[in-house]
């Protein structure tokens, strides 16, 4: 069995983890879902950010 820091800077830092993790947690909750039409794909919404490339002649 693996042995788990307890200095206090370990548990501090696992706090804090929790903590992050709660708060994510709450504002997921919070969250809306987007209408079922709007909703896109990661690489859409690095296409949709990216500035257009510039026009050729």
């Amino acid at each position: 069995m693996n042995k788990v820091d307890m200095s206090a800077s370990a548990v501090t830092a696992r706090l804090k983890r929790v903590s992050q993790l709660r708060r994510l947690c709450l504002s997921l909750k919070k969250a809306k879902l987007p209408p079922e039409g709007a909703a896109k794909t990661t690489e859409q919404r690095a296409e949709a950010s990216q500035p257009a490339p510039p026009k050729t002649k």
